[in-house]
């Protein structure tokens, strides 16, 4: 009889209190945690529903070499 896979072990985040995989922790931190903490460059998935900030700006209008199009360069 073969052994199978042995589980990983769980530990409780610091931070927010979920278990995570022990070999998966950064810096003894779940990844969510790592990631609002500034630990890791990555964005959390804050489950957000609806259009983005971005999705709200007007359109951008053409970039001019002279400044033009910058407000403070205009007369």
């Amino acid at each position: 009889m073969t052994p199978g896979p042995v589980p990983a072990a769980m530990r409780r985040c610091p931070r927010c209190g979920h278990l995570t995989r022990a070999d998966r922790m950064i810096k003894g931190y779940g990844r969510d945690c790592a990631a609002q903490l500034g630990l890791i460059g990555r964005t959390v998935d804050t489950g957000h529903a609806g259009p983005d900030l971005l999705d709200l700006l007007g359109a951008e209008p053409e970039d001019e070499c002279d400044g033009g199009d910058r407000p403070a360069d205009r007369p």
